[in-house]
């Protein structure tokens, strides 16, 4: 699912390979306008269309997404389908300054603590910008990556389950040459020979347990995220009159980008939600 998305080159990550003395960033995002509203001690961006009322808020970056939270409030007569895969956001950036004749040789330093532009942080850590996508980009579905995470995870614990057949194999074998050297007077070549099976046993089944635990431990992870998909994501649901309801949104993260407007469904129509991303220096 993540494969038909623009992924952002990871451009605040390569300041180490910039130059030594190149300031850093730390990214955040917050409504365009300030609107008092916080939900958890985050601000949020309202909007309302057809009585109904929005509300969106950051919550986090993820390595490949940036996290929000949505909110609806339906306090009309009619129900209303809320479905993530409806939301979409344009990605913007402010056009770089132009320098003037003393800073034209001079790659701009901003002072520590300053909020910057992602033109501005790029050209202070001597970095290209990536392109932005050329068109709205849609949320992800949670449904498709709760079903392939669940699948995976099935997979995952079938494999840590599975019967190992050769180990119980080697394992007899290298019992059944122990019994039979009991009472009997070895040749070097002999103990060499059931010394080499009774390791060959006890290693293949060490690599076979560990691969086992590997397996138990993979279908753990993918169980505990297809859960917390489960829980947290907003899903598509009908909002009945007087209902509420709130839960994540996933969009691909771009890091280059000064501001986003996010464009939430309420039934036929679409409302706009501004937000800026911040960079300030370190």
């Amino acid at each position: 699912m993540l494969s038909f998305y623009f992924r952002p080159l990871r451009w605040l990550a390569l300041v180490g390979l910039a130059t030594a003395c190149a300031p850093t960033y730390q990214l955040g995002v917050k409504p365009a306008k300030s609107t008092g509203l916080f939900a958890e001690g985050r601000e949020q961006a309202q909007a309302v269309a057809d009585s109904v009322e929005v509300r969106l808020s950051f919550v986090c970056y993820e390595a490949n997404r940036v996290v929000f939270e949505a909110e609806y409030r339906n306090p009309t007569r009619r129900s209303l389908v809320v479905d993530p895969a409806a939301f979409q956001y344009e990605a913007n950036r402010l056009p770089a300054p132009a320098p003037d004749a003393q800073t034209k040789a001079k790659r701009p330093k901003p002072l520590p603590g300053a909020e910057v532009t992602a033109a501005v942080a790029a050209a202070s850590m001597a970095l290209p910008l990536p392109p932005l996508p050329p068109r709205p980009v849609a949320a992800f579905d949670p449904e498709p990556e709760i079903s392939s995470l669940r699948a995976k995870a099935d997979k995952e614990a079938e494999k840590a389950a599975r019967f190992d057949w050769l180990g119980l194999a080697l394992g007899a074998a290298s019992l059944a040459t122990d019994v039979a050297s009991i009472g009997k007077r070895e040749t070097a070549a002999q103990y060499q020979s059931r010394a080499a099976i009774h390791d060959a046993a006890v290693t293949y089944n060490a690599i076979s347990a560990a691969t086992k635990i590997e397996h138990a431990v993979a279908a753990e992870v993918l169980q505990q995220r297809a859960a917390m998909l489960q829980d947290y994501a907003l899903r598509k649901v009908t909002l009945e009159p007087g209902q509420q309801v709130r839960g994540y949104l996933y969009f691909p993260r771009y890091d280059a980008a000064d501001g986003f407007v996010l464009r939430a469904p309420v039934g036929s129509a679409v409302v706009p939600l501004e937000f800026a991303q911040v960079r300030k220096r370190q």
